[in-house]
Parts: C-alpha cells; structure tokens; sequence
C-alpha cells in the first residue's frame, strides 16, 4: 500500500510540475535584460601548423557585468549595450594561464525570435540560436553550442548566459 501511495504521490507531483511549466513564447521579453552570468568549461580551439594539430583547451566565466539588452515585442527587435570582463584559463602544452579580459557586448541592435525552447537572435546579418534552459518573466538561461572555424582555427564551446530583467 505505502509503495501505491508513494507511486501516486510522484505522479501528482510530476504532474503539476509539467502543468505549471510556462510556454516561453507567452512571456514578455519586452524590457531590459541586464548579463549577470555567463561561462565556459569546455572549450577546445584546434589550429593545423604545418600539418600538425596543436590543441589548447579552455575555461571562463564572467567576473564582472555592465552589459544591458533591451527587448522590443511587435516588432521583435533588441540592442545590446556595455561590457563584462571574464577570467579565462588556458592551457596549452600543459601549462595553464588565467587572465582577465573585457569584451564588449554584441554592441548593436537586431531582431529575435522565440520557437520551443530555442532563442534566435538576428545580428549583423548572423542568425544565433541558443537553447532556453530557463525563462521566466525576470530571468533567462540559455545555452549556446559554438562550433566555428576563424582564421584556420576550429572552436568548440558550450557557452552558458544569464539574464536577469531589470
């Protein structure tokens, strides 16, 4: 009997939490979203020198936030402004650096979009996608997977960010 009653006492919970998950695209983006994380644990950029691969590894997280977006609904258009700075590590034939450095938000303005889970951001003639982990009417995780290729260097990363409404 205690097993049924444990049984059916999950199922109600599980319930419920599947009833109360809001549909992000019913939420208000409309509004400004100040960075208050954003971080990095496995990074790995590959670059061929001469026909060998040199591989170096990577972590980060932001230590310090100054970085605004603001979101407009009908039409769905943002600008970003600011910077944050991030301590990254590196290492590279096993010898590890950590540094700070101050980057600059994606300084300008776009248009954005809500399908499921996902969060599409056009800029600059770039379309990003990134994974709605978590979006409520004043907090938004998402999650980006980069896979890229610049200048003969191929990087991969899962880049974590979150937003909190102002």
């Amino acid at each position: 009997m205690k097993i049924i009653f444990k049984f059916t006492l999950l199922l109600l919970v599980v319930i419920s939490m599947i009833q109360c998950k809001k549909d992000p695209a019913t939420i208000s983006m409309a509004g400004q979203w100040k960075m208050t994380d954003i971080h990095c644990d496995d990074g790995v950029s590959v670059t061929d020198v001469l026909g060998t691969e040199i591989t170096q590894t990577y972590t980060y997280h932001g230590i310090e936030y100054n970085t605004v977006t603001t979101f407009t609904e009908n039409p769905n258009n943002f600008s970003s402004t600011g910077t944050y700075t991030f301590e990254i590590t590196t290492v590279f034939f096993g010898q590890s650096t950590t540094e700070e450095v101050e980057a600059d938000a994606f300084l300008g303005s776009g248009e954005w979009s809500i399908d499921g889970d996902v969060f599409t951001q056009t800029f600059a003639g770039q379309v990003t996608e990134m994974a709605i982990l978590e979006l409520t009417g004043s907090k938004m995780r998402l999650r980006q997977d980069v896979d890229i290729t610049l200048n003969g260097t191929h990087n991969t990363q899962t880049v974590f960010s979150t937003f909190e409404k102002q």
